[in-house]
């Protein structure tokens, strides 16, 4: 039931019906959202109902590591308990996480017909609960609806954001209360979200970019330039679109999921691109990998130069257990070690327009050209389209018309000033919520009849 569908926005109206209607009785709103959830995710695969099992056992250990949590350093078997059981949380949600990756590497065959969802967003946002807790940087919650609530939260699960389990509980906590400003932005978020992914992403991939990088042999090397440029634009919009619909979902039921993108090919280097580009995993790469490596400050370029690149090599892996995914990401940290040593060295940012604009252009096409290997089925298919653009060939006689019309559309969209969307949220706040309903039904029925061949599934739902 992808959150673009229509039978997810059936299951979204009635589930914000009844949500709204407790709105007096607190506990049973919590109950009806962990309904919600496992509703949700038995719409996949009936094998998610056994999810909970997972949910229960980091509830468990959190309130274990709460117990513990003040230790006097002289009882150095309660310290090793708390480590225990912190790892037994690492276990069970990377265990999880590996399983869902490697099973289908280690067979050769696909699972995605029992297993559609990777769960990689809940393994990560059940790690920022125990983790937190370990760190003594989180009260636990004593209520397990409340936990399952949070954990399987149906609008992020699937794609993300991945919000703390301490932020998200917090909000839980509090009584529900739907103001006309929220609800002006949770109909702009959804519109906004449909609108990124189904006339625009969608476009992109049908009409563009699956048939260069599944047959590049048959374009020039301008065609496959253009498909780089259109993969950089429809994997932004494809997944900035999911954040979108699901932070408008989410702040229908009165939570404020974190912002993931901001604008991120306007970066003038790729560290700045990774504080802007899918930001709630760049975070918890930070927070809870990068953070933990050795760094030794004698030699600060070389050790922090090794903590980026195996950071993201394991983000790559992340993505997937192949050599694309892991040129992906060690291109990354290669690139992130490259800005930390040159800001050491000169530690003043670029000044002028015209540096500005080419620090610009160089990130964009650093990324652009690392979203080769990260799109590529194969390293051989990744190896064909740089063949391609190498061999300088020019012809834009395979590529119509209405699909340029569409990469300059998404490309000035990306552009538009960032304060653009709370003004439009001002606007729209005039507007009777009613009629905000129906507007956005009517958007729903008018993209599915643009978009022809319905909605395609999210890029990251793969991961």
């Amino acid at each position: 039931m992808s959150l673009s569908s229509g039978p997810f926005f059936v299951f979204l109206v009635a589930v914000c019906l009844l949500y709204w209607l407790t709105a007096r009785w607190h506990r049973l709103q919590r109950v009806l959202l962990a309904a919600a959830n496992l509703f949700f995710l038995a719409h996949f695969s009936l094998v998610y109902l056994a999810l909970p099992f997972a949910a229960a056992a980091d509830f468990g250990i959190g309130l274990e590591l709460s117990r513990w949590q003040k230790v006097s350093p002289k009882r150095i078997p309660k310290r090793m308990l708390r480590r225990m059981l912190l790892g037994l949380s690492l276990a069970i949600n990377l265990g999880l996480l590996l399983t869902l990756k490697l099973v289908p590497l280690a067979t050769g065959a696909s699972w995605r017909w029992l297993l559609p969802l990777s769960l990689s967003f809940y393994c990560f946002q059940s790690l920022t609960y125990t983790i937190d807790l370990y760190l003594g940087e989180l009260e636990p919650t004593r209520s397990f609806i409340d936990y399952l609530a949070a954990a399987l939260f149906f609008p992020s699960i699937t794609a993300g954001p991945i919000p703390r389990m301490g932020k998200l509980l917090e909000q839980m906590a509090e009584p529900f209360e739907l103001s006309a400003e929220d609800g002006a932005r949770a109909m702009l978020l959804i519109g906004l979200g449909l609108v990124k992914k189904l006339l625009i992403a969608d476009y992109l991939a049908n009409n563009l970019v699956d048939r260069i990088f599944d047959t590049p042999a048959l374009y020039s090397s301008s065609e496959i330039l253009l498909g780089v440029y259109g993969y950089a634009l429809q994997l932004f919009f494809d997944f900035s679109g999911y954040t979108d619909i699901a932070r408008g979902v989410a702040l229908l039921l009165g939570i404020n999921l974190p912002e993931n993108f901001r604008q991120p090919y306007l970066s003038l280097n790729i560290a700045e691109f990774w504080r802007r580009w899918h930001i709630t995993f760049s975070e918890w790469l930070r927070d809870y990998l990068f953070d933990f490596f050795p760094k030794n400050r004698k030699f600060p370029v070389l050790s922090y130069s090794y903590a980026f690149l195996f950071t993201m090599m394991l983000g790559g892996l992340w993505h997937g257990i192949s050599w694309n995914f892991l040129i992906w990401g060690a291109l990354h940290g290669l690139a992130l070690g490259v800005v930390f040593a040159w800001k050491r060295w000169r530690k003043a940012p670029p000044a002028g327009w015209r540096l500005k604009l080419f620090a610009g252009l160089l990130t964009f096409h650093f990324v652009c050209f690392t979203w080769i290997f990260f799109r590529a089925a194969t390293l051989e298919s990744a190896l064909a389209i740089l063949r391609g653009l190498g061999a300088h060939t020019w012809s834009m006689g395979s590529v119509a018309v209405p699909v340029v019309g569409v990469l300059l559309f998404a490309a000035v969209a990306h552009c538009l000033p960032s304060d653009w969307f709370e003004r439009a949220a001002k606007l729209s706040v005039r507007v009777p919520f009613w009629v905000q309903g129906l507007a956005m039904a009517g958007l729903i029925l008018l993209i599915q009849t643009l978009a022809g061949r319905g909605s395609a599934p999210f890029v990251y739902g793969n991961f």
